[in-house]
């Protein structure tokens, strides 16, 4: 009964990481949809593109 549960749990876990990546990778595509990068820009920052890192499977 222990080990189904903890089967379980594990299986929530994954879940639960799938989902907070797959959320993560929509606000990227939407922040850069909505945010597109100004090439003409004087200004001493710069907007550099850093790919988001997940989880390994």
């Amino acid at each position: 009964m222990v080990i189904l549960r903890l089967d379980t749990c594990v299986e929530l876990l994954k879940l639960a990481i799938e989902f907070v990546i797959v959320v993560a990778e929509a606000v990227e595509i939407a922040l850069q949809q909505n945010f597109p990068p100004n090439l003409t820009s004087t200004s001493a920052y710069t907007s550099t593109h850093l790919p988001f890192v997940g989880f390994l499977p």
